[in-house]
């Protein structure tokens, strides 16, 4: 990236988010118990919040409050598509649901399933501040846009793909944070990991282009990922984070070919920055 401006955000939202994590690995250096765990989650939410930090810091340096207060804005574009809110929440439903399904073939019983409807909302409450909200300002609402003003938009999407797993590194040796922490990590799992995160960051950027720039979709498809909600109704998988995880990993056989479709579909590796530049203008009058 030959951007000043992205690369000042990447210095900014890294050097947040790794200060922050890794003073919290450094508690736990001593192992784990409820109070080194306590001090670690406070430095972990302080580092999530390092993309939005990043861009908002970036943009007021570069471009000046209006153009800080239009970024913001951006997580409030709401009017777009019906079909673009059905998929951040069916999609999700379909890869993690595949997942459960080749779980049950393959490995074991997802044990006995149960009416977990009434918990949905406080499933997505909680997620949200652990992660959408920190990162996608940041990563579709700055960075990606940034990106795409010198790429197409299927580079554009897999570097940033690339850029958020590279900033999940110091969580893998975390008890929680990225799919890989909290288990004894294998270049397999990791490389699926990251495979995983750019068919997301491609769907995101199908998603975020076809909302006038709308960062509140990114956010929306983020919560439902990470909610996980399909397992609810499977307390066993739920509550039990490895066998959740590789419900994750197994998701992939559904996830890569589904975004390999969606991009040739939707002809996103031919579509190129100009179109991209009048989304962004049409988005910051929203």
């Amino acid at each position: 990236m030959k951007n000043n401006r992205s690369l000042f955000f990447l210095l900014v939202t890294f050097g947040w988010s790794w200060v922050n994590w890794f003073a919290g690995l450094y508690f736990l250096s001593d192992g784990i118990n409820d109070e080194t765990i306590s001090q670690f989650v406070k430095y972990f939410y302080i580092g999530v919040y390092g993309p939005v930090i990043g861009a908002i810091i970036t943009t007021a340096y570069f471009d000046g409050l209006h153009e800080t207060l239009a970024l913001t804005k951006k997580l409030f574009i709401w009017k777009h598509p019906v079909l673009n809110y059905i998929a951040v929440f069916a999609l999700p439903l379909l890869f993690l649901g595949s997942g459960i399904v080749l779980y049950a073939l393959f490995i074991g019983s997802p044990g006995v399933f149960e009416n977990k409807l009434p918990a949905i909302p406080a499933v997505l409450l909680n997620s949200v501040y652990i992660g959408p909200l920190g990162e996608e300002l940041g990563w579709r609402g700055f960075l990606l846009p940034e990106i795409q003003k010198n790429n197409s938009e299927i580079k554009s999407a897999m570097l940033v793909g690339v850029i958020h797993f590279s900033w999940h590194i110091p969580l893998f040796w975390a008890p929680f944070g990225a799919l890989p922490s909290g288990q004894p990590l294998s270049v397999a799992l990791v490389l699926i990991y990251l495979v995983l995160v750019i068919c997301w960051s491609c769907i995101q950027t199908w998603l975020f282009n076809n909302s006038h720039g709308s960062a509140l979709i990114a956010v929306l498809f983020h919560l439902f990922i990470n909610a996980g909600i399909v397992l609810l109704f499977f307390p066993e998988l739920y509550t039990d984070a490895g066998r959740s995880k590789m419900v994750y990993y197994l998701s992939s056989v559904v996830t890569i070919p589904f975004t390999i479709y969606l991009c040739l579909k939707t002809k996103l590796v031919n579509k190129n920055a100009s179109l991209h530049d009048q989304i962004e203008k049409t988005g910051a009058t929203n």
